[in-house]
């Protein structure tokens, strides 16, 4: 995703199609992660995580290097869904994986500290995506794709060994609704994943949007890559912080925290537009501010959701990685296609209104654990 983005204009001359044609470049990645996560989540239920994510990280690595040779925004488009097919049993494998070896808190401290390790490849990548967009095109953004795939290709089949010790013996039609029916039952479940997906939704936007901002602002892709690239090491800040402070408070409170400093980091992006604070760093430090409060939220919800999905830890994860593709995709699209591309203010107060819907939702289950205390 972060790769992709500071190439997103370049894409638009080179294979001369619309900034709406181009989203799509971001779009289609994001239903496919969410379509994908909706099987493999379920399927490793039955089968095991390990053979999930060898099968997802051969297919992205594939369509990676296939990219490299997309002659049209159409065969690049669907090399995109082929690679958010494979990312889908990547993503979703690795939040099971977690689940699977630890409980509730620590599951919590491990997903917090798998994320600011995740979080270390948008930053190389939006820095690495404008310049490799500078020297070798959008082109090199594929190549490295599909390197990174080979990568986890590798590494999983050296190193990773099962870990779905109580799996489940078949898996059918009935026994799909089965699994999704009774996690949908559990309102613990729906609270957190909402308010997740919005979190991950309005992180997914603006990197649909914020290359356009820049480019008025007069700054270059490579240039771009820098300064957005502050927002995940401030979102690997906040896991810091979030691991060796606010678990320990209790993974409901410290999720109702982040969403409120999200809301104010918005705020604080629309207003500095709105004033006419026309440089780039009144775009960057309210994105910081977004990136560390992200930190704080991301891990608590997923594992929150997860462990309330209880013996279908599979297809809770994969719900859930869905929930979060298809906001990020559909609000993304939107946004463009209302003309967020042009009109940054409107932009924002997309991300304002889900920012809106996440407080009031982590606000349910924040208020049901204080009554239980």
């Amino acid at each position: 995703m972060t790769l992709i983005s500071p190439a997103l204009p370049l894409v638009m001359a080179d294979l001369g199609s619309s900034s709406a044609a181009v989203q799509m470049l971001l779009t289609v990645y994001l239903v496919a992660l969410a379509a994908g996560q909706l099987v493999y989540g379920t399927v490793s239920d039955s089968l095991g995580r390990r053979p999930i994510l060898l099968f997802g990280a051969l297919i992205y690595s594939l369509s990676g290097f296939i990219a490299i040779f997309a002659e049209s925004i159409e065969a690049l488009t669907l090399y995109r869904i082929l690679q958010g097919l494979g990312a889908a049993a990547c993503l979703s494998m690795g939040r099971a994986i977690i689940n699977d070896c630890f409980d509730r808190r620590d599951a919590a401290r491990s997903m917090a500290t798998a994320q600011t390790i995740m979080a270390i490849v948008p930053v190389l990548a939006l820095t690495l995506g404008g310049l490799l967009t500078e020297w070798g095109g959008w082109q090199s953004t594929m190549a490295i794709i599909g390197l990174a795939g080979l990568v986890v290709l590798v590494i999983a089949l050296l190193i990773l060994k099962e870990t779905n010790l109580r799996r489940v013996k078949s898996i059918n039609l009935a026994s799909l609704v089965s699994a999704y029916g009774a996690v949908l039952k559990s309102p613990i479940y729906l609270t957190y994943a909402l308010t997740n997906s919005m979190q991950i939704g309005m992180f997914f936007s603006m990197l649909g949007f914020l290359p356009y901002q820049y480019a008025r602002l007069g700054v270059s892709p490579a240039e771009f890559g820098i300064w957005f690239a502050l927002t995940p090491v401030s979102f690997i800040i906040g896991n810091i912080v979030n691991r060796y402070y606010f678990i320990d408070r209790g993974i409901e409170r410290a999720a109702m925290l982040g969403c409120l400093l999200t809301l104010v980091s918005v705020l604080a992006l629309y207003a500095t537009q709105f004033f006419g604070m026309a440089y780039p760093l009144a775009i960057a430090l309210p994105c910081c501010l977004f990136g560390l409060s992200n930190g704080i939220v991301i891990s608590n919800t997923v594992v929150g959701a997860i462990h309330a999905s209880g013996d279908h830890a599979g297809t809770g994860t994969g719900l859930l990685g869905a929930w979060q593709m298809a906001f990020g995709g559909f609000i993304g699209a939107v946004i463009i296609g209302l003309g967020g591309a042009e009109d940054f203010l409107l932009a924002v107060l997309f991300l304002i209104f889900m920012s809106v819907i996440s407080v009031t939702s982590i606000s349910y289950v924040y208020r049901g654990r204080n009554a239980l205390v």
